[in-house]
């Protein structure tokens, strides 16, 4: 899963309307920024195996802290309490919020993997697989990102014509970044990998943080 981690992110300022977008893109996406991480540390580990699964060549045989079930509600649990304490307002809620957005990434993740995650220490691997087909990956990722975009379309407005298109603009950004994934060369190694996605990852939350400043809640 890529871009569809981006669909609760959009989604979610329907629940609670102070969290900023921002803060939900890097939320979904927080368990791979600390995967990235500890790749180019060395204590989690992928294989470039092309032709591993239809859709992806990461063979991510051993990352046992960040997408097992506990290294993933730790994380989304210390990402929810870090926003309650820095939070102005509806902190709880927002905590809440942004914890359940960081622990949709293992989620999504169980749903396209090939068995890789852990649901404890030691314990069996699950994941359902959906990366073998393809269209049916791709249909789901674009289906949450279309999805997440008319949620945020509906809680939040435009503060002039950035504002406006800004959200189009965004979520194109998020198909290009797919195509390129699917159609593009295997990065050359893990560290490659784990730099190139920790990029894009800000840069993607730089750009929600233009739509935060472009546009305001409904409320």
């Amino acid at each position: 899963m890529f871009i569809g981690h981006y669909g609760p992110a959009l989604a979610a300022p329907v629940l609670v309307r102070t969290v900023p977008l921002w803060a939900l893109f890097f939320a979904v996406q927080f368990i791979d920024v600390v995967w990235g991480v500890l790749i180019l540390a060395g204590i989690e580990q992928v294989r470039i195996v092309p032709g591993f699964t239809d859709v992806s060549p990461l063979d991510l045989h051993h990352m046992p802290y960040t997408h097992s079930l506990p290294g993933a509600l730790a994380l989304s649990a210390l990402l929810g309490l870090a926003y309650w304490l820095i939070a102005r307002k509806a902190r709880l809620a927002g905590g809440l919020l942004v914890a359940a957005a960081c622990f949709s990434h293992w989620l999504l993740d169980l749903i396209v993997h090939v068995p890789d995650l852990l649901l404890w220490p030691g314990g069996p691997m699950v994941g359902f697989g959906l990366w073998d087909n393809l269209e049916l990956a791709l249909g789901l990722e674009v289906a949450l990102v279309i999805a997440g975009l008319v949620f945020y379309l509906r809680a939040t407005r435009g503060k002039g014509i950035i504002g406006r298109i800004w959200p189009f603009v965004l979520v194109g950004v998020l198909l290009a970044l797919e195509a390129i994934h699917l159609l593009g060369e295997p990065p050359a190694s893990g560290e490659e990998l784990a730099m190139t996605s920790l990029a894009v990852f800000l840069i993607l939350t730089g750009l929600a943080a233009v739509a935060d400043l472009t546009r305001e809640s409904r409320a």
